[in-house]
């Protein structure tokens, strides 16, 4: 066994090996290796190695199957979470909800969470130029079970107690700068509303609803920042359209206007893990109205649709993840030595087409060229009397000639002399 074999031809040399491998495979004396059949392997092993990859993440992560549904759930509320910040006092500022029923609800200091603080932007952006990002359900799973119950910021009324949540409350992050008399106030809690079409104002006081003070007009700056607007149970791991999003206006009497629509969505993991909650899109428009023509403020419509969604994630089993990797390598594999055998094949053929016409073409070249040189040595004498027999008299000799010097030196060399021969013979007749 010298130095130079190959892994596998030392392999081969193995009697046991040889005796165990039940498929026949051609000798490596016998195989030839090019660079074209190197770089081919090499862009195969690229595709099988994306394939692969691809195969594992599926086995992993799976993909989501969405399935939508006549919503059955029967609760007659709806949790709603709000964090926003507003570039107004929070003295002048005031909450309220009227729904489809016709019920005006105002949300006190003890529902909702005022603090003054001043105007920051963060990493905020337009609602446009906002992407939601795409994550997997599991991860989404994971990151609602982080927080096991409903976010109040402060303690709820014992009327607004969630249904279906007991123990400990989990709030919502402190402000990060709380300043006293500051010109911005955030704005952030939990309620419970109706399951029902409403409408959430965020408005000045003195405008839009009857009270004993008014803003202001000098005062009125709505440009606010939403840090979180979610519909069920508080998670603020989970994006929504909204979040994050920031809409700054330099009029005194601008409306802001939100059209959302609210999908009851259920999130089932590859574990049968469940999680129950709300998605939305959302519509926005703004405008400046006059004085005494309009209501400045911040309006969040929000309509229930019927139907719900439902997103499983979808995997596959280790065995079956194990079968379709060996079809995909195999099926590559083999299909790809199909397509360099005959690649390699329909080359070779080509190519003799190519020779076989480039010999053809010379041979037509040259019998041309001899039989039209002897036509014109005919001519030639066919003039004069008694040409055409003197033609034959002289056309065997040069014939003869001509067929001693082709052996010996080439046709080319003799069709010239037979020329010769024949043009001096010629003149000294």
């Amino acid at each position: 066994m010298s130095d130079g074999q190959s892994l596998l031809e030392k392999l081969d040399s193995i009697p046991q090996v040889r005796a165990f491998d039940a498929f026949p495979k051609t000798q490596p004396i016998y195989q030839t290796r090019s660079s074209r059949g190197g770089l081919f392997t090499l862009l195969i092993a690229l595709v099988l190695s994306w394939l692969t990859w691809s195969e594992f993440h599926t086995y992993l992560y799976g993909h989501p199957i969405a399935t939508f549904g006549v919503d059955h759930d029967l609760a007659a509320e709806m949790q709603v979470n709000v964090d926003m910040t507003v570039a107004m006092k929070c003295h002048y500022l005031t909450v309220d909800v009227r729904d489809a029923l016709g019920d005006r609800l105002h949300f006190s200091d003890t529902d909702i969470t005022k603090d003054e603080t001043r105007f920051e932007l963060g990493h905020a952006g337009r609602l446009d130029s906002i992407a939601m990002p795409d994550r997997p359900i599991g991860d989404i799973i994971d990151a609602a079970r982080h927080f096991h119950a409903p976010t109040f910021s402060r303690k709820p009324k014992p009327k607004r107690k969630a249904k279906g949540y007991k123990g400990k409350q989990v709030a919502f992050a402190e402000t990060a700068h709380i300043v006293k008399g500051g010109d911005a106030c955030r704005i952030y809690g939990s309620v419970l509303l109706k399951k029902v079409t409403g409408n959430l104002h965020i408005s000045t006081l003195g405008h839009g609803y009857w009270s004993m003070e008014h803003t202001p007009h000098e005062l009125m700056n709505l440009s606010h920042v939403f840090h979180e607007l979610s519909f069920g149970p508080y998670f603020p791991d989970i994006s929504q359209p909204l979040d994050h999003s920031v809409e700054l206006s330099s009029d005194h009497f601008a409306v802001f206007q939100y059209f959302v629509s609210i999908v009851p969505t259920n999130y089932i993991d590859s574990k049968g893990r469940k999680l129950q909650t709300n998605q939305y899109s959302v519509t926005d428009y703004t405008r400046t109205v006059q004085h005494g023509q309009g209501v400045p403020g911040i309006f969040i419509k929000f309509d229930i649709e019927a139907v719900t969604l439902t997103l499983k994630q979808r995997t596959i089993s280790f065995v079956t993840f194990l079968v379709r990797l060996a079809g995909i390598i195999g099926g590559v594999w083999v299909c790809a030595g199909y397509t360099l055998r005959v690649g390699d094949k329909a080359a070779k053929a080509a190519l003799k087409v190519i020779e076989g016409s480039d010999a053809s073409d010379y041979a037509s070249i040259y019998n041309s060229t001899t039989s039209g040189g002897m036509e014109r040595s005919a001519s030639w004498y066919g003039k004069s009397a008694g040409g055409a027999d003197a033609g034959e008299g002289f056309a065997s000799p040069a014939k003869a000639v001509s067929g001693a010097f082709a052996a010996a030196r080439g046709h080319r060399k003799s069709e010239s002399l037979a020329q010769k021969m024949m043009s001096e013979e010629g003149r000294s007749w």
